[in-house]
């Protein structure tokens, strides 16, 4: 056999393997392309969502009278109407005929009262926190059945972990009393705000309970419901909301900017409100009254006589 012979067989193999080498590359780059074209469709589809297995698509919806709300970014309330994507740390604000709802996906609902200020502190599902800083909050969640899924509703008084269920939380800042109720499913464990620790006293609320903390008072126990009891209309409204959330479809990350961005663009409310009443306009008043004073004085002077 001649040495020409013998290099034959390697050639052929180094010449396959480079064959083959060529094909898994284009077939490679064509996977990625078929990806980032199925991923640009999903995208203009609009049923994706950036951290959507992370975060909750928490919605605000401004049912009636005036509602506001505050973002990270800046120290103004801009009036809210229609509805709003909301993002971790936005504050949500009612005034005295203000009313609002919060959604969840399809597994919550909650009624904002009227002079209340809610925080979103956080909407990881694994850690979702809201902060009552004054106000009420009457909830209606689905029984989480991902152990890893936890929520808190705080106030300055109390903390309470939601497992899933219906409630009511409410704080007043004049008396600093804070209320907790169970209505006729679920659970809430509910501690005393700054109590911490292994030691802390925690207090169980089943069905159709509540809770109250005072500062003056030193022992605490649930007892059957009744001055919470005033909430349950909101609650049935809630549980109407919730089945009519089945249809919920999903936004993706721009789609939510987008909507934030019209939401905001609205009235800007400069100076904070005093419990959901706006100072009254004493100057623009003033020039009113001067104003249609020379008007009223201009119609008595008497025309002139003729010659």
């Amino acid at each position: 056999m001649t040495m020409k012979a013998k290099f034959l067989p390697a050639v052929l193999f180094c010449a396959l393997l480079a064959a083959g080498q060529a094909a898994r590359a284009q077939q490679q780059e064509m996977n990625e392309a078929d990806y980032k074209k199925m991923l640009q469709q999903v995208m203009k589809s609009g049923n994706y969502s950036q951290n959507q297995a992370q975060s909750w698509d928490a919605r605000l919806k401004v049912v009636s009278g005036t509602v506001m709300v505050k973002t990270v970014d800046g120290d103004e309330w801009s009036k809210v109407t229609g509805e709003m994507p909301l993002d971790p740390n936005d504050v949500v604000k009612t005034s005295a005929d203000g009313v609002a709802e919060i959604y969840l996906d399809n597994k919550g609902t909650m009624a904002v009262g009227r002079n209340t200020e809610l925080e979103i502190t956080a909407l990881e599902q694994e850690d979702t926190v809201f902060s009552i800083n004054f106000g009420s909050l009457v909830a209606k969640i689905k029984h989480f059945l991902n152990e890893k899924y936890k929520m808190q509703v705080r106030t300055p008084a109390s903390v309470c972990a939601i497992r899933g269920t219906e409630f009511a939380v409410e704080y007043s800042q004049l008396s600093r009393d804070a209320s907790v109720a169970v209505f006729d499913e679920g659970r809430v464990a509910v501690t005393q705000a700054g109590d911490t620790g292994k030691d802390a006293q925690e207090y169980i609320l089943e069905k159709n309970t509540e809770i109250s903390f005072n500062p003056s008072q030193k022992r605490f126990r649930p007892v059957p419901l009744a001055l919470m009891g005033r909430y349950r209309g909101a609650l049935m409204t809630m549980r109407k909301r919730l089945l009519a959330l089945k249809s919920w479809k999903p936004r993706s990350p721009a789609r939510r900017e987008e909507l934030r961005r019209q939401a905001l663009s609205g009235k800007v409310i400069r100076r904070q409100l005093n419990n959901g009443k706006a100072k009254p306009k004493a100057k623009r008043g003033a020039r009113a009254r001067a104003a249609a004073k020379r008007a009223k004085a201009k119609r008595k002077k008497p025309a002139p006589e003729e010659e």
